[in-house]
């Protein structure tokens, strides 16, 4: 009995032990939680920033419209949740973005002007570091598969066939099938002919070692090239400090400094005209938009097309959103290309080919016509077509910047006419007496170029920690700003309530303009520290007052009119032909230098994007990930916890 008992109860345990059917939904198993705390902390939020939780508030003027602007239509707007710097930017803060482009440019000249192991250190070598010509294959990517014809995604066609054979052969494959034909990027099968050992992409030490000796050589003795060539590959070492009082480095960094015709008494002193910031964005807005897909006719004499209309609507040639090619040369996305055989005459009348449909004619890929929207759709047998859009070429999406940094010093002698600011536009943000002030001179691109140099260096760290990354850090939009300001207070004149400017003490509670002029009655004679006077309801400082800040939002007078009324946005890229008034960007807040009336929740104003002064500066934001409830505790930690208990 006892030995039934024992059977009954290990049958029992193995059935426990079964896993579960896999059969199930059951989403992507092995996925980190996010866990806020991970990413900033116990805080769980970034440093410095505050929690704006989702909520609503009702926009537009509680009084009179005394200035007759009529710019601030009554309506409500409901915001997602968000963080954002409990103060304004200040000096010191955007200092470190300063010095880090100075530095980055520095190790860059160290790296190229040295060589060998006084080179190797200003730089990170990858884990997986490539030779020719396994590199060149690698930085082609999704390029390699020229076989990539509209319904033909990676399936056997010529072109793919000749990326397989292509990678078997640099892999040292014996396959005899392997033709001596010209094969993907030029490669033929003669590459690895008489190879016996084991095929090793990676280079070796030695290897590496003479990339770092030469400054530039690429033969084909020295395929791999020197350290031009290799820079794309490393990251800067950023653990290296750089001693800029040695001789040497002072002397390879010589052209840093100002020359001697434009020093005086003999200081040494960096060019800020050299500190530019090189940096990229994507544009979704643009690639969010519908493009047309050309399906019939001749487009510059270029391609003819097998008449085919999934979407007729979108007809139209006329190079819309169109790409330019190396020679100037207009290419245009199509659905299908068919092309004579050789020695074939071309014919101009496209009627002709109206209805023919022979798959062995397209030989021209997707890939080779970056321009338009991409038809990734399919066509089955009876005729019927998904519709399903992509681009051929993402890289025109990916716009480069490239910006002089450094904050407009002479804005304080340029924005007040006959008064004396020549010991503001020395010391402003030189002395350590002004590092908690907020920064100034400082344009609205300039204002932007920050806040990706503040995202990539988070995101970098993240990622050294193996941690996913979050949301960027931004300029907040016009309706992100007046939630924060509010702080939960719907219907107040102020950040901090209102509808008065002083406290019950009679203490003025902003930097501003008061009383005619006298500007010291507040406590400050121009800007005061970021953290002054007490913050509103939500924690931010100076909302009101001490300097206005950029919004990322363009300013339209009528702009409340036709903007959503969920995470309102206005963003209107201006371009250089655009007319002045498009180049408006939202301030708000007011200033040291304003009257009371900009420090009003409702008021809207603007400068022109290109313009540094002495009274604006900026603060980030970040958008929430999640619900973005009222308390953050709960929000990152009971809704994690149930997350974990679904899965």
């Amino acid at each position: 009995m006892k030995k039934i008992i024992c059977l009954l109860f290990l049958f029992r345990l193995l059935i426990a032990c079964v896993p579960a059917v896999e059969g199930e939904l059951r989403g992507v198993k092995n996925r980190d939680t996010y866990y806020p705390e991970e990413a900033f902390g116990d805080s769980k939020m970034p440093l410095g920033m505050v929690y704006i939780p989702s909520g609503a508030f009702q926009t537009g003027d509680n009084d009179e419209d005394i200035m007759g602007m009529h710019t601030t239509q009554n309506k409500t707007f409901s915001v997602p949740a968000f963080y954002m710097d409990q103060t304004e930017i200040s000096n010191n803060e955007y200092r470190q973005f300063v010095y880090w482009v100075r530095d980055s440019i520095a190790r860059e000249k160290l790296y190229r002007r040295q060589d060998g192991d006084s080179s190797k250190k200003w730089v990170n070598k990858p884990d997986n570091f490539f030779k020719e010509p396994y590199r060149t294959m690698m930085d082609m990517g999704s390029d390699v598969q020229g076989g990539n014809k509209p319904f033909e995604l990676f399936m056997d066609s010529l072109n793919n066939a000749k990326v397989d054979q292509t990678y078997l052969m640099m892999m040292g494959s014996k396959d005899k099938k392997i033709k001596n034909n010209k094969l993907v990027n030029g490669y033929s099968s003669k590459f690895n002919r008489g190879e016996k050992d084991k095929i090793e992409p990676t280079l070796t030490d030695k290897e590496v070692d003479a990339i770092f000796s030469v400054y530039s050589e690429k033969s084909n003795k020295n395929p791999n090239g020197g350290r031009v060539e290799n820079r794309k590959y490393f990251t800067l070492n950023w653990t290296e400090e750089i001693e800029y009082d040695d001789p040497t480095t002072a002397f390879l960094l010589s052209d840093m400094y100002y020359s001697s015709s434009e020093s005086y008494y003999k200081r040494k002193e960096i060019d800020t005209r050299l500190l530019y910031y090189e940096y990229y964005w994507i544009d979704l807005k643009e690639a969010a938009r519908r493009g047309k897909i050309s399906t019939s006719g001749t487009v510059e004499n270029n391609y003819r097309n097998i008449s085919r209309e999934p979407l007729g609507k979108d007809n139209k040639n006329d190079g819309h959103r169109s790409t330019l090619d190396a020679n100037g040369n207009i290419w245009l996305d199509v659905t299908k290309n068919y092309s004579k055989s050789e020695g074939e005459e071309e014919d101009d009348d496209d009627d002709d080919d109206e209805g023919e449909d022979s798959s062995s004619s397209y030989t021209t890929t997707i890939l080779e016509n970056p321009g338009q929207d991409l038809d990734l759709g399919y066509t089955n047998s009876k005729g019927q077509h998904n519709a399903i859009r992509g681009h051929t070429d993402r890289s025109r999406f990916i716009i480069k910047e490239k910006i002089n940094i450094y904050p407009d010093t002479l804005c304080w002698m340029r924005d007040h006419t006959f008064s004396n600011s020549e010991h503001m536009a020395k010391s402003y943000f030189y002395s350590t007496a002004y590092d908690n002030y907020p920064v100034v001179g400082i344009t609205w691109p300039q204002a932007k170029a920050f806040s990706v140099w503040r995202t990539q260096i988070f995101n970098t760290w993240l990622q050294s920690n193996g941690d996913m990354f979050v949301n960027d850090f931004r300029l907040p939009s016009e309706s992100e700003w007046e939630r924060a300001a509010r702080g939960d207070m719907d219907m107040m004149e102020y950040p901090w309530g209102g509808p008065y400017i002083r406290n019950s003490s009679g203490c003025f509670q902003a930097n501003f303009k008061p009383m005619r002029g006298r500007y010291f009655e507040d406590g400050g004679m121009n800007t005061v520290k970021v953290n002054s006077y007490h913050p509103n309801l939500f924690g931010l400082y100076c909302m009101a007052g001490n300097v206005a800040e950029w919004c990322s939002s363009t300013f339209d007078e009528s702009s409340y009119y036709f903007q959503h009324d969920m995470s309102a946005e206005f963003d209107y890229q201006a371009k250089d032909g655009d007319p002045i008034t498009k180049k408006r960007k939202v301030v708000r807040g007011g200033s040291w230098k304003d009257i009371g009336y900009y420090l009003l929740n409702t008021t809207r104003t603007f400068e022109y994007q290109d313009s540094a002064k002495n009274y604006i500066g900026f603060r980030n934001v970040m958008s929430f990930l999640g619900r973005g409830g009222k308390d953050i505790d709960k929000e990152n930690g009971e809704e994690i916890q149930s997350d974990i208990q679904l899965k």
